[in-house]
């Protein structure tokens, strides 16, 4: 009878503590489906975003696809700002 009593005292520990451990994850499950649904919300607003920043800027057309006087263009007028930009930095050092 003696070891019955101890069986039972083990299960019974051994059932509190697995209880206790169940009721842990539970939490955890919960706050990871609240983080979950928070991450969600987030990513949604940066698709949105994203997406009426993309029709706003119109579609761009490839350098491949464009002619070649307006691929000549566009590098002529980055090289002239670059020009700029270093003429203004060679005038007005910044140190």
């Amino acid at each position: 009878m003696r070891w019955v009593m101890i069986w039972a005292f083990l299960l019974l520990v051994a059932g509190a503590y697995l209880s206790a451990r169940a009721w842990g994850l539970w939490g955890q499950t919960k706050e990871l489906g609240s983080e979950l649904v928070i991450a969600q919300r987030r990513l949604d607003e940066v698709e949105r975003q994203l997406e009426e920043l993309a029709e706003s800027s119109g579609p761009r057309q490839l350098a491949v696809l464009s002619g070649a006087a307006a691929a000549r263009d566009t590098w002529d007028l980055a090289r002239a700002a670059r020009r700029r930009a270093r003429w203004w930095h060679r005038q007005f050092p910044t140190q």
